[in-house]
C-alpha cells in the first residue's frame, strides 16, 4: 500500500495541445506548473502557459524531450515533485519513470514494471494470454535478423503488418500483402522504429482486413483496484494514425462490450496496473477480438472518455500518482451520450497525406458549449517539421450518434484556419459519407474510397465570392494605411468608368476582378459577372459583406502574394495574387524530383549513372516524424543526385535528375 505524497509542482515532459492539457487541470487543482521547451519551441503557446519554463536543448528530439537526465534535472532546479510525461516522448520509457523515482520525484503514470511488461507488445501478449486475453497470431521471437523476420512473416502468411515492439502511433508499421515487398518494408520499418524508440525490434501480426479497431481505457489505483471507463472505436485511420474516434462504439453490442472490458480490466490486472492506461483489441466482422497491446500512458483520443463520462482523466492520473484510492466502483461509472473526437493536421490528404509546414495565419475556433478544442496554436504559430503536424483535436458531444456528427461537421465547417494546407475538408468529408454515418466502417474505410482524397472543387460562385472579399479587404487596408487625401477613396480614378483591376488564380484557374467604388457600394465584375456589394462591418478577423441584401462572413488572411479565405459554406481556399507586371518564370529542370515536402533525407538509394525503372524508390525523407520514398515515375537513368544522406531541405528543394528512357 503507497503511502500519500501531495503533489505541489509538476514538470510537463512534453509539449504543444498534451501539454497545455495537463497544465490546465494542474491549474485548477492548485499545482504549479513548469514547461520544457526545445530552441524550436521557444515561442510556443505551451510554454506561455506554464508558471516557469526551462529551455533544454536543439531542435530535434533526441536533442531537447528525449534527454531523460536533462528533463529530470530541469525537474530538480525548479523543484518540482512530480513529472507529467504526456504522450509519446518518454510517456512510456521505463528507465525514466526508474529515474524519476531514484531522483525522489513522482511520475504520473504507471510503475516502471508495468511499462516494462505491457509497453513492450512482445512481452505483454506473453503475460496477458495467462490471463485468458486472445491474441492476434504472429511472430514475437528474439531473432531480429532481417532474413529469420522474412522467413517467420512467410509462416505467419500474408497480409501481415509489421509493428515497433517499442512503440506505436504509426511509427514502424507496414502492411505487407506479398513476397515481393517484404524485405524491402522490414527494413524501412526497423529503420523508422529506430528513429522514433531507439529500438528497431518488430513483431509480425497476421493482419485483418475488415477489421474495427477497439480500444478500452483502464485505470489502476495503488491500492489494487482496476476499473474501465468504456471503450473508443478508432477505426479511421490514415498511415495507420487514428484521424477520427468516437464512443461509444457503433458495433458494440452490449454483450461484446461487458466481454472487451472484462478482457481490458484482465489485461490490466496481469501486472497489477496502476494510473491511466489503454489496452488495444482489433474486432472482426464475426465479433472475435484480439488483443493487440497497452499504451501505458494517457491516449491522445483521451478527451472523448471524458466527454462520455464527465471524468477528468489528468485529475485521476495525478490523485492515482499520489496514492489516493480511487473514489469510484466500476458499477458507479456510466457513459451519456455520443462523443466524437476530429483530429486535425497540417497535412494534405489529397496528396497522399503528405505533412505540411508553415505559419498559421487565423485560427478561431467554432464558439459552442457542444465543442471542445485541445490545441496548442493560436494565430501566428508555425508548423514545423520537428514533431507531429497534428494542430488540434475537436471534440463534440451530442445526445445520440447522429447529433454529435451534426454537430461536429458544422463546427468544423466554421472553424477559421487559414495559412497551410489542412485535413479539415477532408474530415467534413468523411463525416457526412454515407456508410461513416451508418457505422459502417473499419479500418481500411478510408483506402476503400478513394473518392474521399479528391480534391473537392469549389463552384464558380463560391471563387467570385472569395476573390471579391480579398480584393476588398486589400482595399481597406490600403485607406487604412494612407497618410493623405483620406477623404479620396482608395484606388481614385478621374475616369469613373474604369475600376481598379485584381487578378488572383486558384490552382490554375484565373479569377479576374474589375471594381469601382460609388456611394458606399462596390460595383464589382469577375470573370465577366456583375454583382454590387457593399462592405458591412470589418474586423481584423472577420469582413462581412452583402450582396443584393444577402449577407456573408469571411475571414480573409493576406501576405506573400497569397490570400486565404474561409468562405462560409466551402472552407478555407488560397488565392493567388497575379502580380501587374509578370515575372520572368522558372524553369523547370526536365527529368526533375523536387521534395514534396521539408524534412531530413534519410537514404539516397541511387547514384549516378543508375537505371531505375518507374516505381523504384529514389530517396526516403523523414518529415514529422514519418518516413516516406520518392519513387521514380519513368523509367529512366540517373544524371545528378543534388542532396546527401541526413541533411535537412525545404519543400521544392530539387532532389535529383533523371533522364528518361526514350519509348
Amino acid at each position: 500500500m503507497s503511502n500519500h505524497r501531495t503533489i505541489k509542482k509538476v514538470l510537463v515532459a512534453n509539449r504543444g495541445e498534451i501539454a497545455i492539457r495537463v497544465m490546465r487541470t494542474c491549474q485548477s487543482m492548485g499545482i504549479n506548473t513548469v514547461a520544457i521547451f526545445s530552441d524550436a519551441d521557444e515561442h510556443a503557446l505551451f510554454v506561455k502557459q506554464a508558471d516557469e519554463a526551462v529551455r533544454i536543448g536543439g531542435y530535434q528530439p533526441s536533442e531537447s524531450y528525449l534527454l531523460m537526465d536533462t528533463v529530470i534535472e530541469a525537474a530538480k532546479r525548479t523543484g518540482a515533485d512530480a513529472i507529467h510525461p504526456g504522450y509519446g516522448f518518454l510517456s512510456e520509457n521505463a528507465t525514466f519513470a526508474t529515474k524519476c523515482q531514484e531522483a525522489g520525484i513522482i511520475f504520473i503514470g504507471p510503475k516502471p514494471s508495468a511499462i516494462n511488461a505491457l509497453g513492450d507488445k512482445k512481452r505483454s501478449k506473453q503475460l496477458v494470454q495467462k490471463f485468458n486475453v486472445p491474441i492476434v497470431p504472429g511472430y514475437d521471437g528474439d531473432d531480429q535478423t532481417t532474413d529469420n523476420l522474412a522467413s517467420q512473416a512467410e509462416k505467419v502468411g500474408f497480409p501481415l503488418l509489421l509493428k515497433a515492439s517499442a512503440g506505436g502511433g504509426g511509427k514502424g508499421m507496414r502492411i505487407v500483402r506479398e513476397s515481393k515487398n517484404l524485405v524491402k518494408e522490414i527494413e524501412a520499418a526497423k529503420r523508422e522504429a529506430k528513429s522514433a524508440f531507439g529500438d528497431d525490434t518488430l513483431l509480425i501480426e497476421r493482419y485483418f482486413d475488415d477489421a474495427r479497431h477497439i480500444e478500452f481505457q483502464v485505470f489502476g489505483d495503488q491500492h489494487g483496484n482496476i476499473i474501465h471507463l468504456f471503450e473508443r472505436d478508432c477505426s479511421i485511420q490514415r498511415r495507420y494514425q487514428k484521424i477520427i474516434e468516437e464512443s461509444p462504439s457503433p458495433a458494440l453490442t452490449p454483450e461484446l462490450r461487458a466481454k472487451m472490458a472484462e478482457a481490458a480490466v484482465n489485461a490490466a490486472r496481469s501486472v497489477g496496473y496502476d494510473n491511466a492506461g489503454t489496452v488495444e483489441f482489433i474486432l472482426d466482422k464475426k465479433g472475435n477480438f484480439y488483443f493487440l497491446e497497452v499504451n501505458t500512458r494517457l491516449q491522445v483520443e483521451h478527451p472523448v472518455t471524458e466527454t462520455v463520462t464527465g471524468l477528468d482523466l489528468v485529475r485521476l492520473q495525478i490523485e492515482v500518482a499520489e496514492g489516493k484510492p480511487f473514489a469510484y466502483k466500476q458499477e458507479d461509472l456510466i457513459a451519456t451520450g455520443h462523443a466524437i473526437e476530429c483530429r486535425i493536421y497540417a497535412e494534405d490528404p489529397y496528396n497522399n497525406y503528405l505533412p505540411v509546414t508553415g505559419t498559421i495565419r487565423h485560427f478561431l475556433p467554432y464558439p459552442s458549449e457542444a465543442m471542445r478544442y485541445d490545441t496548442g496554436v493560436v494565430s501566428g504559430s508555425t508548423i514545423d517539421v520537428f514533431y507531429d503536424p497534428m494542430i488540434a483535436k475537436v471534440i463534440a458531444k451530442g445526445n445520440d450518434r447522429n447529433e454529435a456528427l451534426r454537430i461536429m461537421s458544422n463546427a468544423l465547417r466554421k472553424t477559421v484556419l487559414t495559412g497551410l494546407t489542412t485535413n479539415k475538408l477532408f474530415l467534413i468529408e468523411v463525416l457526412n459519407d454515407k456508410g461513416f454515418a451508418n457505422g459502417d466502417f473499419d479500418t481500411r474505410y478510408l483506402d476503400q474510397h478513394p473518392e474521399l482524397t479528391e480534391p473537392r472543387i469549389p463552384n464558380n460562385q463560391v471563387l467570385i465570392e472569395s476573390a471579391t472579399a480579398a480584393a476588398l479587404t486589400a482595399w481597406l487596408v490600403r485607406q487604412t494605411e494612407r497618410t493623405v487625401m483620406h477623404s479620396i477613396p482608395s484606388g481614385f480614378r478621374n475616369s469613373f468608368y474604369r475600376g481598379q483591376v485584381q487578378s488572383y488564380t486558384w490552382k490554375e484557374e484565373l479569377i479576374k476582378l474589375e471594381y469601382r467604388y460609388h456611394n458606399q457600394l462596390f460595383i464589382v465584375s469577375v470573370n465577366e459577372e456583375k454583382a454590387t456589394v457593399r462592405i458591412v462591418s470589418s474586423t481584423t478577423e472577420q469582413l462581412v459583406l452583402e450582396w443584393n441584401g444577402f449577407r456573408k462572413r469571411f475571414t480573409v488572411s493576406a501576405g506573400n502574394n497569397s490570400t486565404w479565405v474561409h468562405h462560409p459554406e466551402y472552407g478555407e481556399l488560397e488565392l493567388k495574387e497575379v502580380p501587374r507586371f509578370q515575372e520572368a518564370e522558372i524553369e523547370n529542370v526536365l527529368g526533375s524530383y523536387k521534395a514534396p515536402m521539408p524534412g531530413q533525407v534519410v537514404q539516397v538509394l541511387v547514384k549516378p549513372g543508375d537505371l531505375v525503372k518507374a516505381g523504384d524508390g529514389l530517396l526516403v525523407i523523414n518529415s514529422m516524424k514519418m518516413e516516406n520514398t520518392i519513387e521514380a515515375f519513368e523509367d529512366g537513368t540517373v544524371e545528378e543526385v543534388y542532396v546527401e544522406a541526413n541533411g535537412f531541405i525545404e519543400a521544392d528543394t530539387l532532389l535529383l535528375k533523371l533522364n528518361p528512357t526514350e519509348k
